[in-house]
């Protein structure tokens, strides 16, 4: 098809700049919304895209709505195949043993309350070494890949907040035990896979953070 108009240096650096200020980050992600808007500018725009991009809008926040869904799904995906991998991997087993043993010989020889105390604390420490994993690195932020594996590590707090609607939640303590040990390694599993990622990712845009 005949293009109508094509797009000068000017319009590409607006657009550029316009995609930044909606949220968009310098990866491939922008750079295919980008080929996708100029080559719907160059063949069905009238020259101003200015007028064209305000009857892109919905389209614009959508993808990048969509683009956040898949990234999600995909990280929850994986992180609970790490999450299986403690109970598969010949590797891994050993420690997830050691675990177990631990969590239940300490609910079963401590008092209530050094036992409330332990759950909380070990379950704070890795989503305090998640949350640093987030901001550490800068740089990394303001990719959309790494705010959306972000999200999803932070999503094993979610079990505590609900524990702690619970009464009594010490009444049957062996069910207890075994809640504070699927909580845990939930939330290692978790928190190793973001640590793995991110540092993939800082492979993936390392030219960009050098930028």
């Amino acid at each position: 098809m005949k293009k109508k108009y094509k797009i000068t240096e000017k319009q590409l650096d607006f657009l550029d700049k316009f995609l930044t200020k909606k949220g968009y980050s310098n990866n491939e992600n922008k750079f295919e919304l980008m080929d996708h808007l100029i080559c719907d500018f160059e063949l069905n725009g009238n020259g101003n895209l200015s007028q064209f991009l305000s009857t892109k809008l919905s389209f614009i926040n959508e993808q990048k709505f969509t683009k956040q869904k898949i990234y999600n799904r995909l990280y929850l995906r994986e992180m609970f195949k790490e999450f299986l991998s403690f109970f598969s991997d010949f590797k891994k087993i050993p420690l997830t043993i050691l675990i177990f043993i631990f969590i239940y010989y300490f609910t079963k020889y401590f008092n209530n309350k050094v036992i409330i105390v332990s759950f909380g604390m070990s379950l704070i420490t890795l989503q305090l070494y998640g949350l640093y994993i987030s901001f550490v690195e800068k740089e990394l932020r303001k990719i959309e890949e790494f705010r959306a594996l972000a999200t999803v590590t932070y999503m094993p707090s979610y079990i505590v907040i609900l524990f702690s609607n619970v009464q009594s939640p010490l009444k049957y303590i062996e069910l207890f035990a075994f809640f504070w040990f699927l909580t845990f390694m939930i939330t290692l599993s978790f928190v190793m896979y973001a640590k793995s990622k991110k540092d993939e990712l800082k492979k993936k845009y390392n030219h960009l953070i050098k930028g």
